[in-house]
């Protein structure tokens, strides 16, 4: 696309990454005096577009400086972006440029996720943006929707709303942005459709559930519980018939994460079931310490 040609160096067949830009980020991210590019021009901006557009060729894992970008400056650069404390010292500018630089973010998870292997770093990343109490949103929680997601999705059915007395919450616009523009790009489908196939691992399902699990107060719920309820059902039926053999499998370290992250949906769409989950909860820890396994007896003090 045009798009790809003026910001991410991407022409036609020919599309390299953009290394020189991942070069330069590295050494602006990686360091202890850093600053970050917030323009869709320049390094950040240029990687992400790069990246979404190999993405969708399914190519983003394959090309070995876009994945180093994914993998370690990514995730390093959106973490000082937002959850740094000079977040409150910026202007206005820059925090505009974050919000571009988070919508870039959206459009490449929500390609990589239609695809597999699932992108457990990325969805980790997603989490991160979604997360309504980190510094950068909480910056911003009084600014309202910079689109009007009605005309996308019709009325009452945007996957993400403001809640509607100001008296009980801040719009947080900037956020229920973010969650729209996945579902628009067809993110949620894709991790609904992920989750629901047979053969998938423990870690990867807590990793699609995060997202949803930290901004859950402002999901929609007439739109996303029918597709999450499933889920949620099918999660606590599993970690029920976990059985003492099964303690000693590395991949039992994402219950508790996978638990935590159910219990913040059941918080805003199954109320009833909170109580269930944290039983739930301190009977595998419990289980966990009592267990022979080095391994899970230390995950289990950890979380604990």
């Amino acid at each position: 696309s045009q798009k790809n040609d003026e910001n991410g160096n991407c022409s036609g067949e020919g599309i390299e990454f953009p290394t020189t830009n991942l070069y330069e980020l590295e050494s602006r991210v990686l360091t202890d005096h850093w600053s970050i590019p917030y323009k869709r021009e320049e390094s950040l901006g240029k990687c992400l577009i790069a990246s979404t557009y190999l993405a969708r060729l399914g190519l983003s894992d394959s090309d070995e400086n876009c994945k180093r970008f994914m993998d370690r400056c990514m995730p390093e650069a959106f973490k000082k972006l937002l959850t740094s404390s000079a977040v409150h010292k910026w202007g206005t500018e820059i925090h505009e440029g974050i919000y571009n630089m988070l919508m870039l973010l959206v459009d490449l998870v929500a390609e990589r996720v239609k695809q597999d292997p699932i992108p457990v770093g990325l969805l980790g990343v997603l989490t991160m943006a979604f997360n309504p109490d980190n510094e950068y949103h909480f910056k911003n929680r009084m600014k309202v929707c910079q689109r009007n997601w009605a005309e996308v999705f019709g009325e009452g059915n945007m996957h993400a709303v403001s809640p509607v007395s100001t008296f009980q919450k801040e719009p947080h616009g900037w956020l229920v942005d973010l969650v729209n523009r996945f579902a628009e790009l067809g993110g949620f489908s894709a991790i609904q459709s992920k989750l629901n196939s047979e053969d998938i691992e423990l870690g990867a399902i807590s990793a699609l559930v995060q997202p949803f699990g930290v901004c859950a107060e402002y999901l929609n719920s007439s739109v996303v519980q029918p597709m999450l309820d499933p889920i949620i059902h099918k999660m606590i039926k599993y970690v029920q018939n976990v059985e003492e053999k099964d303690l000693k499998d590395k991949r039992l370290v994402s219950i508790p994460e996978l638990l935590s992250g159910i219990k913040l949906l059941c918080m805003r769409f199954q109320p009833d079931l909170v109580t269930a989950v944290d039983d739930l909860r301190l009977d595998i820890l419990l289980r966990m310490l009592k267990s022979p396994h080095f391994s899970a007896k230390m995950n289990s003090l950890k979380e604990v």
